[in-house]
């Protein structure tokens, strides 16, 4: 599906126009990258005259006067002294700036000098397009982690704030500058990638346009059984849901192809979820609207706000095919497609998906390409292979599922405590191997379930486990190790 968008078109305080694309309702982050520039505002701050000092002269409060004004101005000229004024200083700290501003205010002439700016502060050749710029950039900052000056994270929640006035709180209330940096837009709103919340589900019967072959994320709680097709989490990102009398969210990064379930309730709270519109190395952060703390979408982590720290339960999640999930679950019903037959529910948009397998993000999964800044990537697997990913006593694993799929199931270790990693039709499950000697038995008669495998005449606990693209759990756990190993 093509990625559906309104165009605004704006005249800035220097005369220069200015295009803005905003999601409406859509889910396909395209790169809100270089040539994503911003409307000018109604503020009534008077600008700079052409009598400002020139780029050599300024001092740090005075860049950052003009990175202020820059707000109201998004003019090339604008752009170009504060582009130029940051660079003469040398000091990396104003690269942090300059990534948003390429990101920004990165088209025709101030394309130019924001590169050039970067080249010079990073020593990072300026790549031929404004999207592998912001990338390439955007990783340099990753991985150096420059420190901001005093200043910054006010700066960055009044610039995303010209998207949409819900950013600036939630910019605002980050106490991390490095981390404030590390937060791009997504190219949506707040809430511009709608929500599930209590979706309608139907029969294994009803649902009789599904097919064997496409992907699902299967969970059984609480007695309770449930298929969360990609067709439909793929677009939707966020299931709010109750599932055995627990309150889950399933939490869906297309970007990084992670999907996990966690609870909702937090000190005796339940939290409702929803896209922030912010990306951290290239994954998405969730906000709640209870308390608008937000949230790491793969480690469940709140990296800001409120309930700083607080990490959410996580319950095991499946991911397979829906032909082989309903094999193993004849009772298992299905999330319906929202208005298939019906009237949308309340908190559904109706954004025009198709809701057909692999529709979602199709151009971004045929390529090898990120859209967004990430740190460096060690080669043992390709940025977007897909891994099995699990996590035990504090250390990681990282299990490639396509050679997990060639090679059969596999006892592997994790900080001394063996495992058992069984393929599913598209992923994978991890079992804990307990005291069993493995070597005395058939890995290849076991029987997996979603909570034990059950072989040798012993039952063996499944343990938390996940899925993502190499690139995203490595950037959240760089010590984990692998297999195969690298």
């Amino acid at each position: 599906m093509k990625r559906a968008v309104l165009v605004i078109v704006v005249v800035v305080a220097a005369s220069v126009a200015a295009i803005m694309v905003i999601d409406g309702g859509n889910d396909e982050s395209a790169p809100a990258a270089a040539g994503t520039t911003m409307p000018a505002t109604s503020t009534t701050q008077t600008s700079p005259t052409s009598s400002s000092p020139t780029a050599s002269a300024l001092s740090a409060a005075e860049i950052l006067r003009e990175a202020n004004f820059l707000l109201v101005d998004p003019s090339d000229e604008r752009v170009a002294i504060v582009a130029g004024s940051m660079a003469a200083t040398g000091d990396t700290v104003w690269v942090p700036f300059l990534v948003d501003m390429l990101q920004f205010f990165g088209r025709g002439d101030s394309l130019v000098v924001l590169g050039q700016s970067l080249e010079e502060l990073t020593g990072v050749p300026v790549p031929a397009d404004g999207v592998a710029a912001f990338a390439t950039f955007g990783g340099w900052m990753y991985d150096e982690e420059p420190v901001p000056v005093d200043g910054y994270v006010e700066w960055k929640s009044r610039l995303f704030g010209l998207v949409d006035a819900a950013f600036t709180p939630l910019i605002a209330q980050i106490d991390d500058p490095v981390l404030a940096s590390q937060m791009q837009w997504g190219g949506v709103r707040r809430g511009g990638i709608p929500e599930l919340n209590d979706a309608a589900t139907i029969s294994i019967e009803a649902a009789d346009y599904m097919t064997s072959d496409e992907l699902t994320f299967g969970v059984s709680l609480g007695g309770q059984v449930r298929s969360y097709p990609h067709r439909i989490l793929d677009h939707h990102e966020l299931a709010n849901d109750t599932l055995g009398g627990e309150p889950v969210a399933l939490a869906n990064c297309t970007l990084c192809r992670t999907g996990v379930l966690y609870s909702r309730i937090v000190g005796g709270q339940v939290l409702d979820f929803q896209t922030s519109g912010f990306l951290r190395n290239s994954n998405k952060v969730m906000v709640d609207i209870q308390t608008e703390s937000l949230w790491n979408q793969l480690t469940g982590e709140a990296i800001a706000g409120p309930l700083q720290g607080t990490v959410l339960d996580r319950f095991p999640i499946t991911v397979t095919t829906y032909g082989e999930w309903i094999a193993e679950h004849p009772d298992s019903d299905v999330v319906a497609v929202p208005g298939r037959g019906r009237d949308l529910p309340d908190g559904i948009v109706d954004a025009g998906y198709s809701y057909e397998p692999g529709d979602a993000y199709a151009d971004y999964y045929a390529s090898e390409r990120l859209w967004f800044p990430t740190g460096e990537i060690p080669g043992v697997f390709d940025a977007k292979e897909l891994v099995a990913t699990v996590d035990v006593g504090g250390a990681q694993l990282a299990i490639g599922i396509e050679e997990l799929a060639a090679a059969g199931p596999q006892i592997l270790e994790v900080d001394g405590r063996t495992v058992v990693a069984v393929e599913t039709a598209g992923g994978a499950r991890v079992y804990d191997a307990l005291d069993l000697d493995l070597a005395t038995v058939d890995l290849a008669g076991a029987e997996a379930g979603d909570e034990a495998l059950i072989v040798g005449g012993v039952s063996l606990p499944r343990l938390q486990s996940g899925h993502s693209f190499w690139f995203a759990w490595f950037a959240n756990f760089p010590e984990t190790n692998t297999w195969p190993v690298g």
